[in-house]
């Protein structure tokens, strides 16, 4: 699965993807050298109630959860698996992270049971991000990287039995400045484990991909992307 982040600078300041699965492949487009003034208004709360992951990324789950909630009902009314999935997904996560998992037992009445027991460990489940990495692109690559040109970094990693990134093997990577961020981004986000026989276990041999490229002058698309 494929999810965009779009980072000026050192902040992110646009969407993820929603989904909770340990995702395989990023791709990080930075256009900008300095950083955007904040915005706070009308168009921009939209935005998030639209997104609840930039919600869950400054740490406002109870908001996040509201929005999943809502976006659960609206799917199991279209009966649309995919996204009531993901946003099942997404409720199980902000309740998670605000502490309040058990505060409403009738939360996930119209997710289907199959993703339940995945999430609540009742069934084998490989490891998820609780949170996504925010990959933030230093200035001194910014200033220096070719317009256009896609720079790649890979990277195996273990997730530990208690959900801790760990034991980081670059397959590929593009100099410190890159690497630097993608294992900043994994060291700093939070993971569910992956669960064997309702046991959380050890998960090896995790395999990200992580592009980066300056959008500036020359659009990354125009360089096959």
């Amino acid at each position: 699965m494929r999810t965009s982040l779009f980072v000026a600078a050192t902040l992110m300041v646009a969407s993820f993807t929603t989904a909770a699965q340990l995702k395989d492949s990023f791709e990080v487009v930075s256009a900008r050298t300095s950083l955007p003034s904040p915005i706070e208004n009308d168009s921009a709360n939209a935005v998030k109630r639209a997104n609840p992951e930039l919600l869950v990324s400054e740490r406002r789950y109870r908001e996040a959860a509201s929005v999943y909630r809502a976006q659960i009902r609206h799917y199991h009314d279209l009966n649309d698996m995919k996204p009531l999935d993901q946003a099942c997904q997404g409720l199980y996560r902000a309740l998670h992270l605000s502490a309040a998992l058990d505060a409403n037992p009738d939360a996930f009445e119209f997710c289907r049971s199959e993703e339940l027991d995945k999430l609540f460990a009742r069934a084998d489940r490989e490891p998820m991000f609780l949170t996504n990495p925010i990959f933030q692109t230093p200035i001194s690559w910014v200033n220096t990287a070719d317009p256009g040109r896609i720079y790649n970094v890979q990277v195996r990693f273990d997730i530990s039995e208690t959900g801790r990134a760990e034991n980081f093997d670059f397959v590929q990577r593009e100099g410190y400045y890159l690497s630097y961020p993608v294992l900043s981004a994994l060291k700093q986000s939070k993971y569910l484990p992956a669960v064997r026989d309702g046991k959380p276990v050890r998960s090896s041999n995790n395999f990200i991909q992580v592009t980066f490229c300056l959008d500036r002058g020359k659009r990354c698309e125009e360089n096959g992307n």
